[in-house]
């Protein structure tokens, strides 16, 4: 039997460095570009994970000087909430104080999604979901410096990164594959090196595939995805010794209003070389790579300016 030490891939001091940056960075564009970086938050839904993860956004924003704005448009009826949310996409658009727009997924079935990120300014689309920033992700044609890529997956590489973890070579699987996570972090982990698998709710033997994966990142959001025999969350006997676990996904249980992950963490942690835990990792990560793409946004609009 091989015996390893567990790491435990908290991002807990990660994120506070990428805060003094970014505060650094709010300093000089106030003191040398006479801007204060903005970012407005548009609540088009009213899921309670979204609004817990924006509140603590607009707080993350007053930590380092970002001026920040929520717009809830939740309490407009459905049948003018599409025409609300797109008129204050556009004013927002022209609005030299603003230079981040985050549009909070997921959204209403009646809300057309896709015409709401064609509407978003390309550079000011702080979660790199715009057909225009997405499209230079799937090309390869993006900085990790400069672009705007969306933050759950750019945070994820940050952690990786952080933790000097090499990809190169290495089997991931990712339990999910929507535009906001699973597909731009199949793109970066691929970019990098890995052979990277989206699965989702249709994969054959999904649970073989887990098995043998090097590293397994659950983004389902939705646990009963993420195993056709209605397990619903990752545990212990679904990994193999030594694999690398990112956790991502969550869903508020309706029943008992508390947080569920995808990841059994606690059980997991038993046999994987290296997790991240279930709070303080993935989750505080794209809260900072969201005031990092704020950054960037802003730095990008004024150079563009000038």
């Amino acid at each position: 039997m091989v015996y390893f030490l567990t790491v435990i891939m908290s991002a807990k001091e990660l994120f506070q460095q990428l805060l003094e940056e970014v505060r650094q960075d709010v300093k000089i564009l106030q003191e040398k570009k006479g801007i204060t970086p903005g970012l407005a938050a548009i609540l088009v839904g009213d899921d309670p994970v979204s609004q817990v993860y924006v509140s603590l956004k607009e707080k993350d924003c007053g930590k380092v000087g970002i001026k920040s704005t929520v717009y809830r448009m939740f309490d407009y009826p459905p049948e003018t909430r599409n025409k609300k949310v797109l008129d204050l996409i556009m004013k927002l658009n022209n609005d030299p104080e603003t230079h981040g727009i985050l549009i909070q997924l997921p959204f209403p079935n009646f809300v057309d999604k896709e015409k709401v990120f064609e509407t978003l300014s390309p550079q000011k689309d702080a979660d790199g979901l715009t057909p225009h920033n997405m499209g230079k992700l799937l090309l390869g044609e993006y900085s990790m410096e400069s672009g705007l890529i969306p933050c759950t997956p750019k945070g994820s590489m940050a952690i990786l990164d952080h933790f000097n973890i090499d990809v190169t070579g290495k089997d991931a699987i990712i339990v999910g594959r929507s535009a906001l996570v699973g597909e731009p972090l199949r793109k970066l982990l691929q970019d990098k090196n890995a052979t990277v698998t989206c699965t989702h709710r249709k994969t054959k033997n999904l649970l073989e595939r887990l098995r043998k994966a090097d590293i397994i990142v659950a983004a389902a959001g939705r646990p009963p995805e993420l195993y056709q025999e209605n397990a619903f969350r990752l545990s212990a006997d679904m990994v193999k010794e030594g694999v690398i676990v990112i956790s991502i996904g969550v869903r508020r249980d309706p029943a008992t209003g508390k947080l569920v992950f995808d990841i059994d963490f606690e059980d997991v942690k038993e046999k994987a070389g290296y997790i991240t835990p279930n709070t303080g990792s993935t989750g505080i990560m794209t809260r900072g790579m969201l005031l990092k793409n704020t950054i960037i946004a802003a730095k990008n609009i004024t150079s563009q300016k000038a």
